[in-house]
This record gives C-alpha cells, structure tokens and sequence, in this order.
C-alpha cells in the first residue's frame, strides 16, 4: 500500500462518478449554526448532491463562517432559498421525487433498512428542535440512524452526512449486482 497521487485520486473519483447513479438533494428546515451548513454542503458536493435548499432562517451561502467550513465546495451544489418546506416538497414531488425526513420520530425505520428511491430529497431540521410536526407531515417517509451508544443525538451534520452516503451506497449496490 502507498498514498495515491493527485492523479490517481482524480482517476478513482472519475471511476466512482461513472458509478454512481440517482438524484439526491438535501432540505435543511431552520439550521442556525453556519458551521454545520458549511459542512453539508461540503459532504453534498462530495458525494454528488444536486440541490441544497436552505429554508427559513437557514444561513445562506453567503455567510462566511458556512464558506469558511465549505471550502467552496457552495459553488459545487445548486443552493435554492425557500421560505417554506411546503414550496421545496411541490418541487421535490412534480420532479417525481420522494421527500425523506432524517429524524427520530415516530413511524421512521432505521436508515439501512430503508430502500431509497431513484429521487430523494432528504429533509433535515433544526439541530435543537429537529422537524417541527407540520415538516414531517410534509414528507413521503422518514428514517433515522441507529444510535446504540449512551448519546442519542447526532450533530445535524453527521447525520446528513450518513444519510447522503446510505443513499450513494444503495445505489453503487443496484449497479454492482
């Protein structure tokens, strides 16, 4: 084993990019923290994402504490602002897309036990509060992660994180079998 060269990590990126395949955006319902908008977006350029809505008071890509954390990757992701989840679920839904909350709510099944449409946009609220009841009515289907450990709370980040890559990696599955 060897570390790669910057041409070899374009060509595994390119072999991936050929692999991949779904439409994937990301809902982010009233986050405060800059920070962890930055980090999303950073994640959702990674792994491919094609939307990023900011909804309500969501800082926008603008702010420089989210450009500081994204590294530019903003640029990378189509950003739409809404100021209502309602606007973003018509959109999602006349695309034929599903909305997916990531939230620890009743009814949700844990996030690998969920099959994923070829179109999902995944819903995420507020890191204090998560998805107010009027959001998750707005949503097709939720899922959550599995948290085994003695914390039962993840950084709204990590969790967009793990479900962005749960939905990549059901898709590269689909076209692997």
């Amino acid at each position: 084993m060897r570390p790669m060269t910057v041409t070899d990590i374009k060509r595994l990126n390119r072999d991936w990019r050929r692999r991949t395949s779904g439409s994937v955006s990301v809902a982010l319902v009233s986050l405060s923290n800059p920070f962890n908008v930055g980090s999303i977006y950073r994640t959702a350029a990674t792994l491919g994402a094609d939307t990023v809505y900011l909804i309500g008071a969501t800082p926008t890509a603008l702010e420089p504490k989210v450009r500081k954390t994204s590294l530019g990757t903003e640029k990378a992701v189509q950003t739409v602002q809404a100021a209502t989840l309602a606007e973003v679920a018509d959109q999602v839904h006349a695309q034929g897309g599903v909305m997916t909350a990531v939230e620890l709510a009743a009814g949700a099944v844990p996030i690998h036990e969920h099959a994923f449409p070829d179109s999902v946009c995944l819903v995420l609220g507020s890191e204090r509060h998560g998805l107010p009841p009027s959001g998750l009515s707005l949503c097709d289907n939720a899922v959550f992660v599995a948290q085994p450990g003695k914390v039962a709370s993840l950084n709204v980040s990590v969790a967009a994180s793990l479900a962005l890559y749960e939905f990549r990696r059901q898709h590269w599955s689909r076209i692997e079998s």
